[in-house]
């Protein structure tokens, strides 16, 4: 009877530690789990019911979170606590309230996920009422884009503070342009690809329009099959400084669809820097007389690498196309670079060179 007294004492003694620490301490214990994980702490007390709310990074997935309406719940308590960077992957853009605004935000990776029924998917329409008014860095992937009120397909121009864009494997549809036009943004990255969802989606043909841009510098397009024609404005094309093409053809492209690079080649007047795959050299060399051509371009170009790529069989870059790149700066600097399986080239060889 006595020692079970003295455990019931001792039991009353003991204290919830972990509770007690500072809030700055908990939210470090809380980056380390996962979303689902951190959510679910808020069950533990009083003390922890809105912690996780305040972590200003947060990973949100229609896997672990399947009801909308506790979707929405979710995503409005952190934005209630100024969240900075959040990470959304959906099955339906209705998991994202209407006119969502959130003042804090500064980093958006948005992701449609459609699961295996690709043909049966409907593509997710990217909002144009997206309120994000300190967004700097914006990622978005399997997302259709469509004309606003006044005509133009331009989905970009209302964030203001801008400054990096991603998209991959989007479509426009009903026949337009995509138009680029933020005034702040310096880094854009394109990957288009008619894989799987992609080539189930009307308009996946559609032109890049870099519009009004004026503070680009660093650029990377990668594609295949399809080179989707770029063009904008001489101001636009002279401010980029940094440029990587990866082009991957896996079946006879269309001669307009090899101008189209050669044309942006063209027009970009004062890089100076190049990184560009050998299956993109191949593309080009399919145009005809293509090093009989007289670049105007690349007066400035300071150092080109060379990616051989794993795609292409054999792992070879065309004769002459080096040389015809360095016609008009024969003095830059040259790297040839193996590609290793597992690698991100676009990161590893090319924004660590410009950034570093």
């Amino acid at each position: 009877m006595v020692k079970r007294k003295r455990q019931r004492k001792d039991n009353q003694n003991e204290q919830d530690r972990i509770s007690d620490l500072s809030d700055c301490l908990l939210l470090h214990i809380l980056s380390v789990l996962n979303t689902k994980q951190a959510i679910q702490t808020s069950i533990l007390s009083k003390r922890w019911i809105n912690v996780w709310k305040n972590l200003p990074s947060l990973t949100l997935s229609c896997f672990d979170i399947r009801n909308i309406d506790l979707f929405q719940k979710t995503l409005k308590d952190a934005v209630s606590h100024n969240i900075k960077h959040l990470k959304l992957v959906v099955s339906t853009i209705e998991c994202i309230p209407p006119y969502f605004s959130c003042l804090s935000l500064t980093s958006l990776n948005l992701k449609a996920f459609y699961g295996k029924m690709f043909h049966l998917a409907q593509p997710q329409i990217f909002p144009n009422s997206l309120c994000l008014p300190a967004l700097t860095t914006l990622s978005l992937e399997y997302f259709a884009f469509r004309r606003s009120d006044d005509g133009y397909v331009e989905p970009f121009s209302t964030f203001n503070m801008l400054n990096t864009l991603t998209v991959r494997s989007c479509v426009v549809l009903g026949g337009q342009s995509l138009r680029i036009s933020s005034t702040k943004l310096g880094n854009l990255t394109i990957h288009l690809y008619r894989g799987q969802p992609y080539k189930y989606f009307p308009g996946s043909t559609f032109g890049i329009e870099l519009y009004h841009a004026p503070s680009l510098h660093t650029f990377v397009f990668t594609a295949d099959d399809y080179i989707h024609k770029l063009y904008g404005s001489k101001s636009v094309f002279s401010s980029i400084k940094h440029v990587y093409f990866d082009v991957v053809c896996y079946c006879n492209l269309q001669r307009r669809n090899q101008s189209n690079i050669l044309d942006l080649l063209v027009e970009l007047a004062n890089i100076e820097s190049l990184t560009i795959t050998s299956t993109t050299l191949m593309v080009l060399s399919n145009f005809p007389d293509v090093l009989k051509v007289k670049l105007p371009s690349l007066l400035n170009l300071k150092s080109l690498k060379v990616i051989t790529h794993p795609v292409s069989r054999p792992t070879t870059i065309p004769n002459g196309m080096v040389h015809f790149l360095l016609q008009n700066s024969p003095l830059a600097k040259v790297d040839y670079i193996k590609y290793k399986k597992g690698e991100r080239h676009v990161d590893v060889c090319f924004l660590n060179h410009v950034y570093n």
